[in-house]
């Protein structure tokens, strides 16, 4: 393996601490900048006013997002050019709920944002500053991986949401596989950003209490029109172009494993109840816990990157509680199997687990028809997600 492509690989297999302040904040940039976000925090240093500053490498980005052509770096430009109408990266506000004082601020995240000469410097706003470095408590874990793979900003903004939930309710409770989570309708569309409050001071208010009444904000939001950006009223559309894609998403590409339910009065949905779990955990054995060294990691990769996500080797790895001779056995004999495969890596683990690869006859099967499917996702289509962004 390459030296640059080892260095991406470590890159992209590094998770990142995001203050769960900043996750259950009311508000949402556009993906890129979300993603933009996510990469930063690897590059970031605080300046003399007490800025956080994150300086990124445009080859990175490329490197990052399996971007080949130019266009990665006009959607860059035009995220940082306040004078594009539409969506900037100086859009981009959170509303915050101070508690103890009663009330709602809104905060603009980044403060400036300069890509010259193929470096991205990005500075946030120094009251994020203590919410964005040395995190020790109130915080969740992210995948930097999971993160960049996903296209919707939707199901970014869940991604964040339901692992901060679930692990919240992990630590409290230690024996539970699948937490459950309720949202009226109008309370989870401002969540992801979808109903703004338009700069009404009744919405502000009511949000500012203890108990919002979501039921009345909704009273309000229809009577705004197109102020409140309510671009879907009706559940139908809603379930269709936000919640399904990211159930799809999320499932897929990440380790949350979600589904959901519309809660009802009568027969009009006036809510929704999400299920969320961890599909990636795996018990670990009581003696001694073993790990996935980097090294290992790289050569598992080299050998199976054509196949599979870094974050599904990763589970392959701990199915075999990371027995490198027991993984290149199951691989060689997928490769070597004489039948389609549906699911490869649920194939490799119950290969694992059974030891097939001990049969003597291995039918040569062609890889190339078996998994021309899996080789094409694993790649990120950037002009799609951008596609995505215009449709939602």
């Amino acid at each position: 393996m390459k030296t640059e492509e080892r260095n991406e690989l470590i890159v992209r297999s590094k998770d990142y601490k995001k203050s769960n302040e900043l996750i259950n904040a009311m508000g949402i940039g556009t993906a890129l900048s979300q993603k933009l976000f996510a990469v930063g925090m690897l590059n970031m240093h605080i300046d003399e006013t007490n800025n956080v500053v994150a300086t990124i490498q445009g080859t990175q980005l490329r490197k990052l997002f399996n971007s080949t052509s130019g266009s990665l770096y006009q959607h860059i430009e035009e995220l940082c050019d306040q004078q594009i109408k539409g969506s900037t990266i100086f859009q981009w506000q959170l509303l915050f709920k101070d508690k103890e004082n009663g009330k709602i601020e809104a905060h603009q995240v980044v403060t400036d944002a300069i890509f010259e000469k193929g470096v991205l410097t990005l500075r946030y706003n120094n009251y994020l500053t203590d919410k964005i470095t040395n995190l020790k408590k109130g915080y969740t874990t992210l995948s930097l991986a999971e993160t960049l793979s996903l296209k919707s900003v939707y199901s970014l903004r869940m991604y964040e949401i339901f692992k901060s939930a679930y692990d919240y309710q992990k630590a409290l409770k230690k024996n539970i596989n699948e937490c459950v989570l309720e949202y009226s309708l109008v309370e989870l569309k401002l969540e992801l950003g979808i109903i703004t409050t338009g700069g009404n001071k009744e919405i502000k208010a009511e949000l500012e209490k203890e108990y919002p009444n979501y039921e009345r904000i909704g009273e309000i939001v229809d009577s705004m029109g197109d102020k409140a950006n309510n671009k879907y009223k009706e559940y139908k559309v809603f379930n269709r172009n936000v919640l399904s894609k990211a159930k799809e998403e999320l499932n897929e590409k990440t380790c949350i494993q979600m589904d959901y339910e519309p809660m009802k009065s009568g027969k009009k949905a006036t809510g929704v109840r999400f299920f969320i779990a961890r599909k990636d955990l795996v018990e670990e054995p009581i003696e001694q816990k073993a790990t996935l060294t980097d090294d290992l990691l790289d050569e598992l990769y080299d050998l199976m990157h054509e196949n599979f996500r870094l974050r599904e080797i990763r589970e392959i790895a701990a199915t075999a509680e990371y027995d490198a001779e027991k993984i290149r056995k199951a691989y060689n004999y997928m490769l070597n199997y004489s039948n389609p495969i549906d699911n490869a890596i649920a194939f490799m683990k119950d290969c694992i687990k059974k030891e097939y690869y001990n049969q003597e006859k291995k039918p040569f099967f062609s890889k190339k028809n078996s998994f021309g499917n899996i080789m094409q996702r694993d790649n990120i289509d950037f002009d799609e997600m951008e596609r995505l962004l215009v449709d939602n």
